[in-house]
């Protein structure tokens, strides 16, 4: 046993010594070739810093709503509607879903529903706010999910229909200092509630995003309470039990729905109708869940899954970017170390060994690149939190996930980058390196040409995405939206507006700085209301579409510039138009199959009217959708926002006289307005977001790349430079040296182009297949993005290359 002690010890001891010795040589090699060490650690530093950035985003979306204390049995219910064959996926719920799922299914534990109110006025005292996060909910939805209170029971905060609860923030910017326990708010000028609670502000991981809570009872008072079971407006979520099946409970779920919609049916005609349709399927979306899935409609190009996926890709690119600068580099200097590595193998030392010492230089440059990278990451923290619309701030790089995940990444990358070199370099054989100069090899040489393509290729790659996903942008914003979005605002009508829009109306019309005033039920740009049952004369009884719907005012089309195909528009001085006429868009025109739509009969589920014109199309969604069929109705008593066209001329005018006929119908609620080209604008924000982080990925991508490219080039002209003495005494010019350095590299270049450009063309084509208009592929941008990366990297190699064909030749052959 003593033995064994003893000879445990020395290992130890000898091992010590052993890193030691490794590790005295990986500083030493590190001071002695200070350039291409700080190359590798400065390339390496910005690719991991490109990668710690997207892995704090991809944490924090994969973290949503996980911190619920029963997130694994807690689901979102969705549905999902058939119609001529398509499936849509729909979010929200009909009012009396929950609980009759909760009564009637037992392996639902428990049920909350939520309705997002929208835009209410705030008063206590004599402090008046606009909050648009306020949510009815019933009284378990505290109870079923983890948003811990301050103060109040979770068993009964909500109980009372007039009680509410605030979050922190809210409660700090009412009542200040001051306990809010049992203090009056006033909703809408209207509605009296008492606060009975205080919540800690919701995570940002939530997609759950409220501020204010009141009892779900308050619908019933704003007169949004619906009680058909063909509505759909809230969102609903459930708790299981832990054994339960959801194959078998989505099954349930849908039969349930079934039922209850057959029993609300009392035509034998329109019961056996909805007989014989598929059924509508419901389903149950883990919580967990709900935000990767997330696809709305306005502004989004792809699922979160998706973007995680190309975010995480691109971090992955231009890691291994920064890893290829490394292994080039480290094989470039070979031949410097062919000596060093003879007399270690001639004094005993083994290939392991020696495989040992470079994996600790290169594991140790990445860890010197790390405290690099870690800075520059809190330097550019404040800039990427802008372009994702995140919070991050340093201490989210002390988590310790965070942290394991950093020198989890650090060890990879030292390990990986350092492998090629470690395995070359060990295997030289002391014979030879030790009788004279040692070449690169042909083999090292070819693995450096290889791996500056594969450099060269990702970068080209990327240069092409920015290209295209600029294009796209830029078609979408110039695009003809069948409107003109210019110099119109639309404004939100609050508390009695609504009601005096006619005379709101009235007062701005014989205004030289407006032309023309209507309204809309639904935000004018994202019109989201649809159903199905459409029918008309002559069609076809197997067909089903689903027709988005909308409610405007009387001067709707005039005030939006919408183009008439055939017919009119509605008219005061037809009487029935605010009871049975329809506008209906060119694409519902065109599922109708008819020579004229102009006075055919035309409605939903037998109650209907008459068609009176055929409006072009525009685009009343985000273009990542196809223009849908679409039918209006004029009812001024529906109207929840004004649209007003303003003269050209002084725009600020003619808000300031929009603003004083706010004022007079309507002084208790703050004048609020919102141009509409910048709402369409806002509806590619993610997007934008995209292409600005593509751009600046780009930008690094290639930098490291350059730098890389730049130490290859003047190892190169290093090595050659006896070469090049011995040209330039035999006559050569300096534009003929810098020719034949850099005839390489752009070599190296032209064959990633090669390469870059189908990878470009198929990666972006399924980019682009998420726009239902979109941009042509044109050959021009791959041409660009080739002739870019070629100047680019001739401009890297020729400086390096005129600095050796400016040098004299005595210099170079002086020892010859």
């Amino acid at each position: 046993l003593v033995a064994i002690l003893r000879h445990a010890c020395l290992m130890l001891y000898w091992r010590s010594v052993m890193f030691k010795n490794y590790f005295k040589t990986a500083l030493r090699n590190i001071r002695k070739y200070k350039g291409y060490s700080f190359l590798n650690m400065v390339g390496l530093a910005l690719g991991m810093a490109c990668c710690f950035l997207i892995m704090l985003w991809v944490f924090d979306e994969l973290s949503f709503d996980r911190f619920h204390e029963n997130a694994d049995r807690i689901y979102k219910i969705e549905q999902d509607f058939i119609y001529s064959g398509e499936t849509y996926r729909v979010g929200i719920t009909p009012y009396p879903m929950g609980p009759a799922f909760k009564e009637e299914i037992p392996e639902i534990v428990e049920q909350t529903r939520s309705a997002r109110l929208g835009d209410l006025l705030f008063k206590h005292d004599e402090k008046v706010f606009f909050e648009n996060n306020a949510w009815a909910v019933d009284p378990s939805f505290i109870r079923m999910l983890t948003f811990p209170l301050i103060s109040g029971d979770p068993e009964t905060v909500l109980n009372d229909p007039h009680s509410l609860i605030l979050s922190e923030e809210i409660a700090e910017k009412y009542f200040g200092k001051e306990d809010p326990i049992g203090k009056i708010i006033t909703i809408n000028n209207e509605y009296t509630f008492t606060v009975s609670g205080i919540f800690k502000n919701v995570p940002t991981n939530s997609f759950l995003q409220f501020n204010i809570l009141v009892p779900l009872d308050f619908t019933r008072q704003l007169r949004r309470y619906n009680p058909s079971w063909r509505g759909n407006n809230i969102i609903t979520l459930v708790q299981i039990h832990e054994d339960a099946s959801i194959p078998e409970l989505n099954r349930k779920l849908t039969q349930v729905r079934h039922n209850h919609i057959v029993a609300s049916i009392t035509d034998p005609e329109r019961l056996q109708q909805f007989n014989e349709d598929p059924m509508t399927q419901v389903m149950l979306i883990p919580l967990t869940d709900v935000h990767l899935r997330r696809h709305p409609s306005s502004g989004e190009s792809s699922g979160v899954m998706t973007t995680i996926y190309a975010f995480s890709s691109i971090a992955f690119v231009v890691l291994l970017i920064a890893c290829i600068n490394f292994m080039n580099l480290s094989t470039a200097r070979s031949a410097g170390r062919a000596k060093e590595v003879g007399l270690r193998k001639v004094v005993g030392a083994v290939k392991a060994n020696l495989i040992r010492q470079f994996y600790i230089e290169s594991v140790m440059q990445a860890f010197l690149a790390l405290m690099l990278a870690g800075l520059i990451t809190s330097l550019f923290l404040p800039m990427f939190n802008a372009l994702v619309g995140k919070a991050f701030t340093t201490r989210y790089l002390f988590q310790f996930k965070f942290i394991v995940s950093m020198v989890a990444v650090t060890l990879i990358t030292g390990l990986f980058a350092g492998s090629y070199p470690a395995l070359y370099l060990s295997s030289f054989q002391p014979a030879k390196v030790l009788k004279g100069p040692l070449a690169g090899g042909v083999k090292s040489g070819l693995f450096r040409k290889i791996l500056v393509v594969v450099q060269f290729t990702f970068s080209i790659l990327l240069i092409i995405g920015t290209g295209i996903v600029y294009r796209q942008m830029t078609f979408m914003q110039n695009m003809k939206l069948g409107y003109d979005k210019e110099h119109v605002i639309y404004i939100p009508l609050r508390g009695s507006a609504a009601r005096q829009h006619n005379v709101f109306k009235a007062s701005l019309k014989n205004d030289p700085h407006v032309l023309n005033v209507s309204g809309t039920w639904q935000w004018p740009v994202n019109i989201g209301a649809d159903t199905g049952g459409a029918e008309w004369d002559g069609m076809d009884p197997e067909l089903d579409i689903r027709v988005c719907l909308n409610v405007v005012d009387f001067d709707y089309t005039e005030t939006m510039k919408i183009e008439m195909m055939e017919g009119r528009s509605f008219s005061r001085a037809f009487s029935t138009d605010t009871l049975s006429a329809f506008l209906i868009n060119e694409e519902l025109f065109r599922i109708m199959d008819k020579e004229s739509a102009v006075n055919e009969r035309f409605g939903f589920g037998g109650d209907g009217g008459t068609v009176v014109g055929v409006m072009k199309n525009f685009h009343f969604k985000s273009m990542h959708s196809e223009i849908e069929p679409l039918a209006i109705v004029a009812n001024p008593r529906f109207i929840r926002y004004a649209i007003i066209r303003l003269a050209s001329g002084d725009i600020t005018a003619g808000i300031n006289t929009v603003q004083s006929a706010w004022e007079r119908i309507n002084p208790d609620y703050p004048f609020e307005y919102h141009f509409m080209d910048q709402a369409v604008e806002d509806m590619y924000k993610n997007e934008k977001t995209t292409r600005t982080l593509v751009q600046l990925f780009t930008f690094l991508a290639i930098l490291i790349a350059c730098m890389g490219l730049f130490g290859l080039a003047s190892f190169t002209a290093e090595r050659r430079k006896k070469e090049i003495g011995i040209r330039k005494a035999l006559g050569a010019s300096c534009p003929g040296v810098v020719f034949l350095l850099s005839r390489e590299f752009t070599r190296w270049v032209l064959v990633a182009n090669l390469t870059a450009w189908p990878l470009a063309y198929f990666i972006m084509r399924s980019w682009l297949q998420s726009f239902a208009y979109r941009v042509n592929f044109q050959l021009d941008i791959f041409i660009f993005s080739g002739l870019l990366a070629f100047v680019i990297a001739l401009l890297t190699v020729s400086f390096q290359s005129i600095r050796a064909a400016l040098t004299n030749a005595s210099d170079s052959l002086r020892y010859e």
